[in-house]
């Protein structure tokens, strides 16, 4: 594990426990395994890896877990999918994009005009979510290698 991963992990906790909040050992699991993952997991995903390690958990304390990191605003709820929720440990606004081939969602880093903007046309802006889709790069290399 870097220092960066351990740091992190370590100053969530830290903020968690500001809050009050109770980490037990399959809250502190789960929000590693968050930290460890590029993947933008879902709920389905997190619970078969946390299971292997704490059994007896159960599919709810995964869900209600996710749900506090949320509220606390230490993960992002993401809804690019449609048919099931993901979960992102940064919790810093940023876009992504779902490529339609391999299923992977990755960050994206664009330069994006209202992402910080508080209001548009007198309208309070609570948050910015952007959602793009198409084919990854990995994606369209393979394509274009089995075209030819």
């Amino acid at each position: 594990m870097n220092n960066d991963y351990r740091k992190g992990i370590k100053e969530m906790i830290e903020r968690l426990k500001k809050k009050g909040i109770t980490l037990t050992p399959q809250r502190l699991a789960i929000i590693e395994f968050l930290k460890k993952s590029k993947a933008h997991p879902c709920v389905d995903t997190i619970y078969s890896e946390i299971k292997k390690r704490y059994p007896s958990i159960s599919p709810a304390t995964v869900y209600s877990t996710l749900q506090l990191l949320v509220e606390t605003g230490e993960i992002q709820e993401l809804y690019i999918r449609g048919d099931r929720v993901c979960y992102d440990p940064v919790p810093q606004r940023h876009h992504h994009f779902l490529c339609r081939n391999c299923g992977r969602i990755f960050d994206i880093k664009v330069d994006c005009p209202i992402i910080n903007k508080k209001m548009i046309d007198g309208h309070n802006v609570e948050d910015v979510k952007a959602y793009l889709y198409g084919i990854c790069a990995d994606c369209s290399k393979k394509i274009k290698k089995e075209r030819f």
